[in-house]
C-alpha cells in the first residue's frame, strides 16, 4: 500500500502546472512493469510532431500526412497532451485508396509472458463529412494495431494487424468521448515493435481524418537488465566559439534508457528523461561554446535499473572570425573608385563602366560608404548583350572542409522610366551574382559556380530598402577568391544600371 501511495503522489507532482495539479484519470502500471515510453505523451515531442520515444510512418501517394502535439482538452485523455495523426486529401482533385499513417515503438519484453495493451483514442473528420452525415460507409476511417515479433521497424512487414473497434467518427470541431481499447497477448520474443496506424480506406478527395491517441500502455513483467548502456557523441567538425552547434548523443540498452545528459566540462548543457525508457535514444543537444580552445564533452546515460555509462571526448573549439577585408567599405577607396583591398573587372565591349565611393545616405547600408558599380550605354546607338562589371578579393587562411558564411547587402537602381522598372521589360534585365575561384585565381572568367542573388530594383533617384543575402558553403581550399558582379543582360542602348554593394562578409572557422 505504501508504494502505491508513493506512485500516485509522484505522478501528481510530475504533472504540476503553475499552481494547479493535473491528476491522471488513473495510473498506468508501475514503472517496473510499464514497457511503453511516453505512452501518455506528457514527456515531450520531437520537431516532427511525434511524441518522444515514438517514430512515424506513412505510405505517401496522393495524400498529405501530419503528426502534432495536440493540447486541446477535449481530445486529451490523460494530462495535457495527446498524439494527433492526420491524413488529408484537401485541395486534391483525386486521392489513392488505402492511405496509412501511424507511429511505432520497439520495447523489451519477457518471451512467453502475458502483456496487456491499452490504447485510448478518438476519430474525427471534417464537419459535414459524408461518414458523419451517414451518406458513406461508417468504416471509411479505421484505426489498427499490430506488432513485429522480431523488433523490426518496417510497418509493411507486419502481418497481424488488428482492427480497433472504434466505430464512432466525430465532427472535427465537436469531439466526443475518448474511447478505450484493451487486449492481452503473449510476447513471442525478447524484443517486439508495437505499431498503431490510421487507415483511410477510399480514394476520396477533399477529406481530412484526424485521430488522437493517448494513454498507450503495455503492462507486464520487465526483462532482466543484463548490460549497462552504450553511449556515443557526434560533434560537427570545426566548431567555433559563440556559434550554436548540434551535438548528437545516442544511447542504447537492453531494457531502456531513462536518462541522457550532455555536459561541457562540469556544465550541464541539456538532458532528457523518461519514466520508462526507449531501447535506443537519440537526442540532438544545441551547444554554444563560450571560449575557444579544448573542451571536454561528456554524455551520460542511465538505464531502467540504475546502471550508468558515460563517454567523454575532447574537442578543439576555434575562433569565428571575419575573413573579408574592408567589406563595409569604410576603410577607404583607391583613385579608380574601387574600395581598398578589392580588385575590379569588366568585359568591355559597347558599354561604359564605373566604380565609385558612394556616400549618399539612401544607398549606404552600414556606416558612411558603399561601393557603387555602374554599367551604362548612354549616348550609344547600340550595345552588346551580357555586359559584366564587378569586384573581387582573394581570401586566405580558410580551413578546407569547414563551413563559412558569405553575406552582403545590395540594391539596384536604373534611370526613372527604365522599362525594367515600369514592367515593359524583363525585370531580370539587370542581375547580381557571386561566385568563387577555389584556387585563389583572379580571372573572373574562370569562375564556374556563379550564383544568382535576388536584389530589388528601384528608380535611380528613389532607392528603397537594401536586399540582404546570406549563404553557407564549405571551403574547398585554404585560399579562394570571392567575385561579385553586375550583369546587364540585353544589348539595349541608352541605359544606366547602378549597383550599390555594402556589408560584404565572409565569416567562419579559424583554428
Amino acid at each position: 500500500m505504501k508504494s502505491r501511495v508513493f506512485l500516485i503522489l509522484s505522478a501528481a507532482v510530475a504533472l504540476t502546472v503553475g499552481a494547479f495539479l493535473v491528476f491522471p484519470k488513473l495510473p498506468f502500471a508501475s514503472p517496473a512493469s510499464e514497457r511503453i515510453t511516453n505512452g501518455s505523451f506528457e514527456e515531450g515531442f520531437g520537431p516532427d510532431g511525434v511524441g518522444l520515444g515514438w517514430y512515424k510512418f506513412d505510405n505517401g501517394g496522393n495524400a498529405s500526412y501530419g503528426w502534432y502535439d495536440d493540447t486541446w482538452t477535449p481530445v486529451v485523455w490523460d494530462g495535457l497532451h495527446s498524439q494527433l495523426i492526420e491524413i488529408n486529401t484537401r485541395c486534391r482533385g483525386a486521392s489513392d485508396p488505402d492511405r496509412y499513417a501511424g507511429i511505432y515503438q520497439t520495447v523489451a519484453v519477457v518471451p512467453g509472458a502475458t502483456y496487456t495493451l491499452k490504447i485510448r483514442g478518438m476519430i474525427r473528420a471534417q464537419d459535414g463529412d459524408p461518414v458523419i452525415t451517414g451518406q458513406e460507409d461508417p468504416y471509411s476511417y479505421r484505426v489498427q494495431w499490430g506488432f513485429d515479433p522480431a523488433g523490426g521497424t518496417d510497418w509493411r512487414a507486419v502481418t497481424n494487424w488488428v482492427e480497433i473497434p472504434w466505430d464512432k467518427v466525430y465532427p472535427r470541431t465537436a469531439p466526443g468521448k475518448m474511447l478505450e481499447y484493451s487486449t492481452n497477448f503473449v510476447a513471442p520474443s525478447s524484443k517486439i515493435t508495437i505499431f498503431i496506424r490510421v487507415w483511410k480506406k477510399w480514394g476520396t478527395a477533399g477529406r481530412e481524418v484526424d485521430v488522437n491517441l493517448d494513454g498507450i500502455s503495455l503492462a507486464g513483467p520487465a526483462p532482466a537488465d543484463v548490460k549497462p548502456p552504450e553511449v556515443a557523441i557526434s560533434v560537427p567538425p570545426y566548431p567555433a566559439v559563440g556559434k550554436t552547434w548540434p551535438v548528437k548523443v545516442t544511447a542504447s540498452n537492453d531494457v531502456g534508457i531513462v536518462s541522457l545528459k550532455f555536459y561541457d566540462g562540469s556544465s550541464l548543457i541539456g538532458s532528457v528523461s523518461f519514466s520508462t525508457g526507449p531501447l535506443t535514444l537519440e537526442k540532438e543537444f544545441l551547444w554554444t561554446p563560450a571560449t575557444s580552445g579544448p573542451h571536454v564533452l561528456k554524455a551520460e546515460a542511465s538505464d531502467a535499473s540504475g546502471k550508468i555509462s558515460s563517454v567523454t571526448i575532447t574537442v578543439n573549439v576555434g575562433q569565428w572570425i571575419e575573413f573579408i577585408r574592408n567589406g563595409s567599405f569604410e576603410g577607404g577607396f583607391s583613385p579608380d573608385g574601387v574600395s581598398l583591398g578589392w580588385g575590379k573587372f569588366d568585359n568591355g565591349g559597347n558599354a561604359s563602366y564605373g566604380w565609385y565611393d558612394d556616400t549618399w545616405f539612401p544607398v549606404v547600408w552600414d556606416g558612411l560608404h558603399s561601393q557603387l558599380i555602374e554599367i551604362n550605354t548612354r549616348c550609344r546607338g547600340s550595345s552588346d548583350p551580357d555586359r559584366y562589371a564587378g569586384i573581387y578579393q582573394v581570401v586566405s587562411g580558410l580551413t578546407p572542409g569547414a563551413t563559412y558564411e558569405f553575406s552582403l547587402a545590395a540594391l539596384l537602381r536604373a534611370a526613372e522610366g527604365d522599362p525594367a522598372i515600369t514592367g515593359d521589360e524583363d525585370p531580370y534585365s539587370y542581375v547580381v551574382q557571386w561566385g568563387y575561384d577555389p584556387t585563389g585565381g583572379t580571372d573572373w572568367r574562370a569562375v564556374t559556380n556563379w550564383t544568382f542573388i535576388p536584389v530589388n530594383l528601384y528608380p535611380r533617384l528613389s532607392p528603397g530598402k537594401f536586399s540582404r543575402y546570406s549563404v553557407t558553403f564549405k571551403a574547398p581550399s585554404s585560399r579562394i577568391t570571392i567575385f561579385i558582379r553586375l550583369w546587364k543582360k540585353w544589348g539595349t542602348a541608352g541605359r544606366e544600371v547602378d549597383f550599390n554593394l555594402d556589408g560584404v562578409s565572409l565569416k567562419g572557422y579559424e583554428p
